[in-house]
């Protein structure tokens, strides 16, 4: 059963005017949906519907749902099915796994109309890495939902290896029967070692640490080789030239410059594509942007407050 609570480290550390209730999908999945009404001293100015990355929980967006609400929006955010206290998929709660990113569109969809239809537009969409790819997706899926959308970091592809290489080799581990598998080189995560390649604030990273540390339930490992294979298939379909060149919405695309996860060449490839599109990047970042130093932060809350206008 999905808890629908928000947790906290610190007294005070949740956003005011927050509520969290369950919405039930078609096919018995129950996602943990937070949304934080406008605050009342301020002109509403729209909603903004929140993708969190992979491994990613609502608790580590309280600051970015605090920066939003301050700027008079109010916020819809949700833990993707198989993380967070949304339903896992798996007896193993710590494997990262789906079997379709299709179904992700699903969930993200009736989010959007159960939820986000029911509060004062317009509509912005704001979504981090794996967020930012289900973002674009979702415009490119059921365009004309959003007024303009910022993708922070999103998942274009990896340096690593070859988009084409990592799909080869996971549909083949899928079509041996290993599909919900760790990946090579994954795993559960490891409470008493964490690896921080995400941020240069460790103020921050540890804080998050903290959410994981207060409720285990929210942790999760590595992706397996289904989520793999279903990911190199939805970057290959979101990076299709007619796809996007049919983007109509405005994207601002914050590329992080010392990004150790994603690839931040790809992003800049977009604007040649689709005029409607502008990458901002933001050199001195590493891959989680909304978890940065207050330094860093500014300069992307900059660029957001002149993109949104």
């Amino acid at each position: 059963m999905t808890q629908a609570v928000l947790h906290s480290v610190t007294e005070g550390d949740v956003p005011d005017g927050g509520e969290v209730q369950v919405v039930s999908t078609p096919d018995g999945v129950e996602l943990r949906v937070a949304v934080w009404s406008a605050p009342a001293n301020r002109a509403a100015r729209g909603t903004v519907l929140l993708f969190a990355g992979y491994t990613e929980f609502i608790e580590k967006y309280y600051e970015t749902v605090a920066r939003l609400r301050a700027r008079g929006f109010a916020v819809v955010t949700f833990d993707w099915r198989g993380q967070g206290l949304s339903s896992r998929l798996l007896p193993n709660r710590c494997k990262g796994h789906v079997d379709d990113y299709a179904t992700f569109m699903s969930d993200a969809l009736l989010v959007h109309e159960q939820v986000v239809s029911d509060l004062p537009g317009p509509y912005l969409l704001l979504g981090h890495s794996m967020g930012g790819h289900l973002a674009l997706r979702f415009l490119q899926d059921f365009p004309g939902r959003f007024e303009r959308a910022v993708l922070s970091a999103p998942m274009m592809g990896w340096d690593q290896f070859p988009l084409s290489v990592a799909r080869a080799i996971a549909s083949t581990n899928v079509a041996l029967g290993m599909g919900t598998s760790y990946t090579w080189l994954r795993g559960d995560p490891d409470p008493a070692n964490p690896v921080n390649n995400v941020t240069s604030d460790s103020r921050r990273f540890e804080r998050a640490m903290a959410f994981l540390d207060k409720a285990p339930d929210l942790r999760l490992g590595g992706p397996t080789w289904r989520w793999l294979q279903q990911a190199t298939a939805s970057i290959a379909r979101i990076m299709d030239r007619d796809r996007l060149i049919r983007v109509k919405t405005p994207v601002l695309v914050a590329s992080a410059g010392r990004d150790e996860i994603i690839s931040p060449a790809k992003h800049a490839e977009l604007p040649f594509l689709n005029t409607t599109f502008t990458v901002f990047p933001i050199e001195a970042s590493m891959h989680e942007i909304l978890q940065e130093t207050d330094e860093i932060q500014e300069r992307f809350w900059g660029g957001f407050d002149q993109f949104v206008g």
